[in-house]
């Protein structure tokens, strides 16, 4: 863990949930929103297939569609009393879960103009971010030895200084953090309890955590 201490430029969380970006945020590591702050991206796979593209077709309206679930609508981050639909890009896989209100006789869809071009600032911010960018953490919660490695290959055409990548895996009943010793250069992998919304433990990991 010693190896992520420290400054840097920027701090982006690659989800796969809400989880890294709420802690960023809590602690003013984060300096904007990446467009995979709010979203459910389980498959790191293609989220790397997603870096790959610099977000080519991400979440085009032909390859979405309503899929079980709903959570509270989120807007200018502030968390509205709507409820709001689970909205699947199909092609990436990812999940808009505070997006799409509930409206009383309004398609889930009447939004997705207003949603779309937040999309792509968010992903041409990211990526003039990265571009710029000195020494540049990322944060991705669940993650195998191999989907990291691939993201570090997918992350060096992107960034155009340093970067370190902190891979962050909640295990079921496990009481501390434990460091996995991966012993890849520039990533740092940790198993820590598998629980939402766990202050203590990400202040633990933050710690020595700061922006330039």
């Amino acid at each position: 863990m010693g190896e992520i201490k420290g400054a840097y430029d920027c701090i982006v969380s690659l989800g796969s949930s809400c989880e890294p970006a709420a802690h960023l945020r809590r602690k003013g590591l984060r300096t904007f929103s990446s467009p995979l702050d709010w979203v459910v991206s389980l498959s790191l796979t293609d989220v790397n297939r997603l870096l790959s593209s610099r977000f080519a077709g991400y979440m085009e309206l032909e390859n979405m569609s309503p899929v079980d679930g709903n959570d509270v609508f989120v807007e200018n981050e502030v968390v509205m009393p709507v409820k709001s639909y689970f909205i699947k890009d199909f092609h990436y896989n990812v999940i808009s879960v505070h997006d799409f209100p509930v409206l009383e006789g309004q398609d889930w869809s009447a939004v997705y103009p207003g949603f779309k071009s937040k999309i792509e600032l968010r992903s041409q911010r990211l990526l003039d971010q990265l571009a710029a960018s000195r020494r540049t953490l990322f944060i991705r919660w669940g993650s195998t030895y191999e989907e990291a490695a691939a993201l570090r290959q997918v992350l060096g055409s992107l960034t155009g200084g340093e970067f370190l990548i902190l891979i962050v895996n909640g295990v079921d009943e496990l009481d501390g953090v434990l460091n996995n010793g991966w012993g890849y250069p520039g990533i740092c992998s940790l198993s820590i309890p598998n629980r939402a919304g766990d202050n203590v433990t990400w202040d633990y990991i933050l710690d020595g955590i700061s922006l330039m």
